[in-house]
């Protein structure tokens, strides 16, 4: 599961207002909500929070993935950000946060849930990605910088074995 699959240009903002982690949280799961055309009364927040509070998703490198499941989605769904402050997110390398991957989905799904963060953190180790992301100029750009990436990172794996030939 790619995390351009999971966006829409409506989900990317290049300037993230928030100036702590909380309120980007916040900012964050409003632009998905209204990205992708959902309002859960505050669960998608309280969930991402919840699971925050547990251990930080700063994974360092400048990068931030809050997650959390919600029984109130059907489907896997994201937003980013891009904060050129950056934001103390209690990242593992104490550095601050700069670009934000927020994932959410339906509480039963598991397996996607976990590749997709998994392929976003394969992703984001590389520092091109990194930084290409950062310089995006436009939500557009972002995601075709994300899509590109992609492409060249994290080569699909075959469905079945092929015959040799």
């Amino acid at each position: 599961m790619n995390l351009s699959d999971l966006l829409n240009e409506d989900a990317i903002s290049l300037s993230l207002k928030a100036r702590d982690k909380e309120s980007s949280i916040k900012e964050l799961v409003q632009l998905l909500e209204s990205a992708h055309h959902v309002d859960t009364k505050g669960e998608i927040l309280s969930k991402v929070l919840q699971r925050e509070s547990m251990m930080s998703t700063g994974i360092g490198n400048g990068v931030a993935i809050p997650h959390g499941k919600t029984r109130l989605l059907d489907q896997l769904v994201a937003a980013c950000g891009v904060s050129r402050a950056g934001i103390d997110f209690d990242s593992m390398d104490g550095e601050p946060a700069t670009l934000f991957i927020l994932l959410v989905s339906p509480e039963n799904l598991r397996g996607p849930h976990v590749k997709a963060l998994a392929n976003v953190s394969r992703l984001l180790k590389e520092e091109s990605v990194r930084d290409a992301l950062r310089a995006s100029e436009s939500p557009a750009g972002f995601l075709a910088t994300l899509r590109e990436a992609e492409a060249h990172f994290l080569r699909m794996e075959p469905t079945s074995p092929q015959p040799p030939g």
